[in-house]
């Protein structure tokens, strides 16, 4: 069936995930983040496809949007993991990791 929520994108992009379609999952957390801006999960979620797909810096991007929308929302374990990620990855990006 056509995805047509941000929840119902969230669910496809969960399965392409899962069948390592990471192309295919960035484009539907596209959709969820054009559906809804404030989807901090998305751009988490979807920083991860980009760095699967070795795309560190538009990743990093993502993982930095996460972390703002996750602070706005009070969501701050969410928080607390995304800036560890961020954190672990400009290791990375620097050529320390």
């Amino acid at each position: 069936e056509e995805a047509v929520t941000a929840e119902d994108f969230m669910k496809q992009a969960a399965a392409r995930a899962d069948g390592g379609d990471y192309v295919g999952a960035i484009q539907s957390y596209d959709a969820v983040v054009l559906l809804n801006p404030e989807n901090a999960r998305a751009y988490g979620n979807r920083g991860f496809m980009k760095l699967n797909l070795g795309d560190r810096t538009a990743a990093l991007a993502d993982f930095r949007i996460a972390a703002e929308l996750f602070l706005a929302q009070g969501r701050m374990a969410n928080y607390e993991m995304v800036l560890d990620y961020i954190e672990k990855m400009q290791w990375m990006v620097m050529g320390n990791g």
